[in-house]
């Protein structure tokens, strides 16, 4: 998993130096073996990280944090975190479902599809607001049975 996160981070990093956004990638997750698409997976860090770049465009402060780390004994969870506005309820009610978006451009579509891919993968995915503020997305996936 570390490593595909990696991968998906690659893809990314042009989009945040553009941007002038710092990234901090801190993969502890240890064993990290999954069984995934991923390039499924990819697609999903890509979005966080894009929607995310995106969320702190107007912000002064622009950090992004993506990390792994093992949860629950069995699951790896992963953590894209922003310091943008954060979230309102309103969003956060609907930020999962097909077609709602905040952006100008968007077609609400980005979110849907990671969801179903993550739940595909017997997984979980969700946002909360970042203690630092901004927003943290967050999903698990179950370890490999070793």
């Amino acid at each position: 998993m570390n490593a595909v996160i990696q991968t998906a981070c690659e893809f990314t990093d042009a989009l945040a130096r553009q941007h002038n956004v710092k990234t901090t990638i801190d993969l502890a997750a240890s064993p990290d073996m999954v069984v995934i698409n991923k390039v499924q997976i990819q697609q999903v860090v890509v979005n966080l990280k894009r929607n995310a770049i995106e969320a702190m465009q107007s912000c002064e402060r622009r950090e992004m944090r993506v990390a792994t780390r093992l949860v629950e004994g069995n699951l790896i969870r992963a953590d894209v975190a922003d310091t943008g506005p954060g979230l309102s309820d309103e969003v956060k009610a609907r930020l999962f479902e097909q077609f709602a978006t905040t952006k100008p451009h968007g077609l609400g579509v980005g979110l849907s599809i990671s969801r179903s891919i993550i739940e595909a993968h017997k997984g979980k995915i969700w946002a909360e607001p970042n203690p630092g503020g901004g927003a943290v997305f967050s999903f698990v996936l179950p370890l490999a049975e070793s």
